[in-house]
Formats: structure tokens, sequence, C-alpha cells
């Protein structure tokens, strides 16, 4: 999600896909709308025109979608914060690290083999592989047994996997004695059949395979620093559970690994859902929604199926959450960030930290190696705050290096595709979406003006297309036909700046992310049920052992507990570079 690289399919161009002239309303396999499909009258539209119904119109809609993001590269002037050391850019109430378990929270929700404004249309490659939600896939993959690249073999005598494989970091100079070295994810080099090969000859193999299961949580240094930090948790419950445990004898043992296993993902799974409801949630969307939603069994208004569906593995995710609200986190990605008390570096920087961008100096080396406290508050520290919400993004998200062009448009960025996307997804308008909630949630729309009241909307809309014209150079009829009609992603940006300056989203970005987010926890039978941690981590324990086995585990309901718990099992407390 945020920062989604291209993946290879980046360099082809729309015309080259063979999509363009065969654009299908049909909604793509693991995807849906919300509220069901929209009638045509229903649907986004740019000058009047519905993409879907006229695929020749496509070139206008590209060219409005770049001009759009170019108004967007304005700088937005923020009030200032009571904090006078902080940027008016910074977001005091989201540390950065957030920014990133979002991502981590859309590679588990959506995987596909090309993005949507690439494919040209809801073609080929564009179906959800993501069939029950928010259950740690992404991290997981297919478990020891489907994916066995990405665990490591218990013992050298057997061949049982129940620990997640982590690989060295890399030191530029001597390597101290203290401290655990496994901080980086697990990195390999291939031979390849073209001969290509991208190592320093006589100083470093190139690492281009990244041994985790999904490759996109290799996207970049922090979002694979993350990943390695779960990573980290999963082993150390692995510990916990096998010092509960009976001895199994030799026939019993791939039994025993089998139920550790299972009961360390189901541990680490609730410990995820308590932080997605409790922390990550309650600082990401607007106060009233999340109390509406938070409780163990909120009114959602989207179809009443859902939970059945997750359980029984044919979920499907709302295109108007994937590629509409969800694409929010992209706005808080900073220009820069202090990794740890030896570095601060650049987004662009950040960006090529990755096995497919930078295969020759990977591992990451100790200027990589993320001290959690730069990104969560653990202790009373002050780490890098996350960009506010609104429709500007981070230069480096602009890099042509990363998101390239592929279009006649010649726009780069991630910008135009987050645009350029929803506007073929054949989507639910802003003003249809705000009619059905209205009609099932009238009290919800009666909070914001924005929503309630169309004239105030659009006049809101073109007065702040009109203020940055010398940016996108946006004519009179594209300033009309975006403030009637604008682009789901842009509004929930849009809606973000205007309602609550920016420090949490609006009240429709809010409802879309809840309705899906706690939709998706409510399938799960431990988070769904409610109650403590603790309650929820015995059930767990019971499901594979008489006793509890995870009794020992502390109350974690933020991720700077979560880190705290981690450096403790993982024994990083005098981790160098430091862990937290």
């Amino acid at each position: 999600m945020v920062v989604h690289k291209v993946a290879g399919a980046s360099s082809f161009r729309t015309s080259e896909l063979d999509t363009r002239d065969s654009v299908s309303s049909a909604t793509p396999s693991g995807f849906r709308h919300f509220f069901g499909t929209p009638a045509p009258s229903q649907r986004f539209r740019a000058f009047g025109i519905d993409p879907l119904e006229s695929p020749s119109h496509h070139a206008k809609l590209r060219g409005l979608m770049h001009r759009l993001s170019r108004r967007m590269d304005a700088a937005i002037k923020w009030p200032s914060h009571q904090v006078r050391s902080l940027e008016h850019w910074e977001n005091p109430s989201i540390p950065s690290g957030y920014t990133y378990l979002l991502q981590f929270i859309a590679h588990d929700l959506v995987h596909s083999a090309i993005p949507l404004s690439v494919a040209g249309g809801l073609g080929r490659g564009t179906t959800n592989a993501r069939r029950t939600p928010l259950r740690l896939e992404t991290l997981y993959g297919s478990g020891p047994v489907g994916s066995p690249h990405i665990y490591a073999l218990d013992a050298p005598n057997d061949d049982r996997r129940t620990k997640l494989r982590l690989g060295r970091m890399r030191w530029k100079e001597n390597e101290p004695a203290t401290g655990c070295p496994f901080r980086d994810i697990a990195r390999a080099q291939a031979e390849n059949v073209t001969g290509i090969d991208r190592s320093i000859a006589g100083v470093r193999a190139a690492l281009t395979e990244a041994l985790v299961a999904d490759p996109r949580n290799d996207d970049h240094a922090v979002m694979s620093q993350l990943t390695a930090l779960f990573a980290l948790l999963h082993n150390g419950l692995i510990d916990i559970i096998r010092r509960h445990e009976g001895n199994a004898g030799p026939n019993g043992r791939f039994g025993a690994a089998y139920k550790r296993f299972l009961c360390a993902r189901g541990a680490l799974t609730t410990i995820y859902h308590n932080i997605i409801r409790n922390d990550l949630m309650r600082r990401v969307l607007h106060p009233a929604i999340y109390a509406s939603y938070r409780g163990p069994a909120p009114q959602f208004i989207d179809r009443t199926d859902l939970a059945r569906k997750a359980a029984i593995g044919n979920w499907e995710i709302p295109l108007e959450f994937s590629h509409g609200a969800f694409r929010f986190g992209h706005a808080m990605v900073r220009p820069e960030y202090q990794i740890n008390d030896l570095s601060l570096h650049d987004l662009n920087n950040t960006l090529e930290k990755s096995s497919v961008n930078d295969p020759a100096n990977m591992p990451l080396d100790e200027t990589w190696m993320v001290q959690w406290s730069r990104f969560f508050e653990i202790n009373g520290s002050t780490p890098n705050f996350s960009r506010r919400i609104g429709p500007h993004l981070s230069y480096g998200l602009g890099n042509d290096q990363f998101f390239p062009a592929f279009d006649e448009t010649e726009r780069v960025g991630l910008l135009y595709r987050d645009l350029l996307g929803a506007g073929l997804a054949g989507m639910w308008s802003v003003d249809s979406l705000i009619a059905a909630i209205g009609n099932r949630r009238p009290n919800f729309i009666a909070m914001s003006r924005l929503l309630e009241d169309r004239d105030y909307r659009v006049n809101e809309l073109r007065e702040w297309l009109s203020a940055g014209r010398a940016y996108g150079a946006l004519t009179d009829d594209d300033i009309d036909t975006l403030s009637n009609d604008p682009p789901l992603p842009f509004f929930i940006l849009f809606e973000a700046m205007q309602q609550t300056k920016g420090l949490q989203l609006g009240l429709l970005g809010s409802i879309i992310v809840s309705e899906v987010i706690f939709g998706a926890l409510s399938s799960d039978p431990q988070s769904a049920c409610g109650g403590s941690l603790a309650d929820q981590l015995d059930l767990v324990a019971r499901e594979f052992y008489l006793a509890n086995v995870l009794k020992d585990i502390p109350d974690i309901s933020n991720m700077a507990q979560l880190v705290e718990f981690t450096t403790e099992i993982a024994e990083l407390k005098h981790a160098v570079p430091a862990f937290l």
C-alpha cells in the first residue's frame, strides 16, 4: 500500500498490455464494490463520461488525472502546532512506524499480479489473491510446507520448520561482540540463466532474492525491517511455547512442531488484531467513527455476510477501499527518516534499499537497522512523525526510478497511479457513496457539512483546485468536472485536510476503512469475541494444548508494547546498533 512498486510491470506501456480497448465492467476475482456494484449512474465519471462504458475516452481521463496529480504537487500550508519544534506538516498523533504498519496491512489484504493503473482496466492480472483477510499471509505465506523457503530448519538432523528465517545484518566495519546479528530479512544469491550478475566483483555477491512470503515486504528498508520485527516476535513465541511443552518423544516430534507453529501463528495474529483495533485504528480514524466500530459487535452498513464469507476463505475486498480510501497512507510518507542513532536517510535512499534495487549492498548494514523508538513512542522517545493526511505526497514518491512513466502522459510517480487506478475501477462516485451511507446512517452524514451539503462540498473543492492552477494547468472544464465528481482517493485526502487538519481521516474515509478493517476482524473468532488479550490468547493456546502455554505474554495493545516485548524475548536489550 504505502510505497507500492510495480514489481517488473512498470516497464510496460498500457498499449502493450492489450487491455485498453477491451475493458470490462466485471469486477476482478477477489474484489467487489462497497454496497454492491453501482449502477452506471452511480459510478465515477470524468467530463460526464463513464470510463467503463467508453474506453475510447481513456486518453482524456489520463490527461485529467495527470493534471490533477500535478495540482497535488503543491505543498499544503498546514497550520502550526503547539509544539514548535515540529514541522507544520508533521502529525504528532501518528509516529511514522504506523505508516508502514498500514503498508504491511495493505499487503495482508490485497495481492495482485499487476496494478490496475498499469493494466489499463479491470482485466487479467488485477485479481486479488487474498481470500482470508488479516491472517498474516503476507508474513507466513502458505506455512512451512507450502512456503519452506521462508522458514528455518529447527535442527540440523531433521526437516521440521517452525521459525521464520532471518538474515545476518552486514557491518561496514568490525562487527561488535554484543547483540543479535540476525536483524535483516533473509536474502540469497541466485544463478541467472541470462548470465546477468549484479555482484561487486571480488567484494560482495548480489543477494537478489528476498526470502519472504510477499516480495513487497522488501519494497524498501523500513518495510523489510518491520517484517523482520514480526519474524523476531514469532520466533520468540515459538521459544515460549516450546518451554511449556512436555517431551513428545521422537515419534511425536513432527506433530509437536506442527502444533507449536500453529499456536505461535495464532498468538501473533491475535496480538496483531489487538493492535489494529486498539492502537492503529484509534490513531487514524475520526474519533466518532472509531467509537462506533471499535466494539466487538459493530453495526456494519455494508454487506451483512462478510464475516461468514471471510471465515470460509471466500472474502472479497471493496475497490472503494483498496483503490480509494486506503491509499491515504501514501500521504503519510516522510521525506526523510532518522533510522537510528547512526543515520538519517532521505526517502530516495530508503526506497532504494531492497534486493531488487540494490542487491550488491545487501544485507542491510548497520545504518539501516531500525531503532524502533525512532518510529514509535517508547519510553518517552520523540519519533519520526508521519506527514499529515492531505492531497500532497512527499517528493520521493515522484521518483522516476521507482515509479516510472507507463503511458502516453509520461507522468511519473505514485500519485498518478493512484488517481488513474481509481478512475479505471468503476467505483461509486463520491456523491453516490454519500447518498448510500446517508440512507443507512443519516447521523454519520449529518456530522459533516462537507458531506451533508453538496453545494458547499463542490465550492470547497472548486476553490482549492482553482488556487493552484499554475501547478496542474487545470482548465475551467477540469475544475468543473473534478469539483462535481472528484476521484475517491483524492477526495479522501481532501476531506482529511479540510475536516481534521490532516491529523486523522475525515468521516467518509473513516467509514470506508472501518467497514473493511473491523469487518475483517469480525470474521476471526478470537478477535470477534472481544475480551482481554489474555482471554483471547488462552483460547488460542487451548486449541492445541491442555494448559495455557501463552500465559506469560503480557497485555500488548499497541506497537510500543509489541516492540518492548520483542526486545525482551529476542534478547535485544543490548543489541548494537540499538533495537529499542
